[in-house]
């Protein structure tokens, strides 16, 4: 333990926007761990370490001013990194493209496997001389972000430990935290440590998903014409984008406009794999995009913070799945655009 002078606060404004960080930038009594296998966390403070061990997991979480990998005071037989597709793109230089990144962080560091981290899409998993192999995620009915990171990285140095070879490693960890998003609860069942599928223990998640390499297109459809609603619409498209999806938002790829825009919004709708619509106010453009929408058998995950509205008889009673957490119903359509079957319901969170 290293004593602080003064607490380190992380402040989310949702649990699915960067927290802005209050802290001290320094500590001075060295970070001290010897043991078989260890994981390593990036943090807000500098200052000196001294670890050693057999297995070295590190994941840096620093998704800003993150230039290399810093293994300064690190020493391990065999390392593995694990990392988000953010921070893996700037360990390698500004690649984007999350399997040559991957494998440039694997020769520069001399890892033997990377695992990249991408939310909604599950991971990749690169390894020398092998080809990637994708583990997909497991959909849980609601979703809580905050901490999955850190779960997924302990499920895979866990898993590793046990002798699992990376990619079994990964599935376990990937397991692990659909178990946190879908239950908030720390402890995770040692079945599922073990290999068992999340699935069979939590009401509601599915199996492993099939990852497509071409990312699902995902239809914003709100509206956009306060400072409250634009706000909302730039937060998820960005969000969604982090989650491995491409999108489509009429106010970014069309334009306000004026009458002349319901043609190109549609051809949007035509070309996408599902909708997220953002129905607070219940703007008439969003309703008529989800009728379209459901006419057309394409997914609609709803954002309503109040989805029990008399409002929502006619969405859920036709198909569409409707959340008061926003997070939750944005990790999920991003999983209905990979083909996960949605549920007709009102869902709170968990």
């Amino acid at each position: 333990m290293i004593d602080r002078d003064e607490k380190v606060g992380f402040n989310y404004f949702t649990p699915v926007s960067d927290p802005s960080v209050d802290g001290p930038g320094a500590t001075h009594a060295p970070l001290v761990a010897e043991d078989e296998t260890v994981l390593v966390f990036g943090m807000v403070e500098h200052g000196p370490r001294r670890v050693r061990a057999q297995r070295l997991v590190v994941d840096p979480q620093r998704p800003r001013d993150l230039t290399g990998l810093n293994l300064e005071g690190l020493t391990g037989d065999r390392l593995g990194v694990v990392a988000n597709a953010r921070e893996t793109s700037a360990l390698a230089g500004g690649i984007l493209d999350p399997a040559r990144a991957a494998q440039q962080v694997l020769t520069r560091s001399g890892a033997e496997v990377v695992v990249v981290k991408e939310a909604g899409r599950g991971c990749l998993v690169v390894t020398e001389g092998a080809e990637p192999v994708r583990v997909g995620p497991h959909p849980t009915r609601t979703v809580w972000p905050l901490g999955s990171g850190d779960v997924f990285a302990a499920g895979f140095t866990h898993a590793w430990d046990s002798g699992a070879d990376p990619v079994e490693a990964a599935r376990v960890a990937s397991n692990a935290a659909a178990w946190w998003c879908g239950t908030r609860r720390d402890r995770v069942p040692p079945e599922i440590l073990a290999g068992v599928p999340v699935e069979t223990l939590l009401p509601g998640a599915g199996g492993e998903l099939p990852v497509l390499e071409r990312p699902p297109l995902i239809y914003l459809a709100a509206p956009f014409f306060t400072l409250a609603e634009r706000w909302l619409v730039e937060t998820c498209r960005a969000v969604l984008q982090g989650l491995g999806a491409r999108v489509f938002s009429p106010l970014h790829d069309v334009g306000p406009g004026g009458d002349e825009v319901a043609a190109g919004d549609l051809d949007g709708l035509r070309d996408s794999d599902a909708v997220l619509a953002l129905l607070d106010g219940w703007d008439p453009g969003t309703v008529y995009e989800v009728g379209w929408a459901h006419r057309h058998t394409l997914p609609v995950v709803g954002f309503l913070n109040g989805p029990a509205h008399e409002g929502t008889k006619m969405l859920v009673g036709t198909g569409a799945e409707l959340h008061s957490d926003l997070s939750s119903a944005l990790y999920r359509g991003v999983w209905a655009g990979l083909g996960h079957p949605l549920t007709a319901e009102r869902v709170r969170p968990a």
